[in-house]
């Protein structure tokens, strides 16, 4: 993948290009007076739309649902076994 570059001036007046390239998982060189400066990379775990939530947030919205008993098992040894 090839990497794209990006002004300091273009930084700070439409960030959404940077955004933008974050979301696609596009690194970016940033330039400041047609030098290179720094390079802007996504982090690997950021995941478009997904969020954390801790194991007892979870538990507590699967016993709120009604799940069969082996539902329940699955989903019960998945979370047993998250960080």
């Amino acid at each position: 993948m090839n990497m794209q570059t990006i002004s300091t001036k273009t930084l700070r007046e439409d960030f959404s290009q940077v955004i933008a390239a974050m979301e696609m998982g596009q690194p970016l060189t940033l330039l400041y007076r047609s030098r290179p400066l720094a390079e802007i990379r996504p982090l690997a775990q950021a995941k478009s739309g997904l969020r954390s939530f801790t194991k007892q947030q979870l538990k507590q919205w699967i016993v709120a649902d009604s799940l069969t008993a082996r539902e329940q098992s699955q989903v019960d040894a998945i979370i047993n076994d998250l960080p």
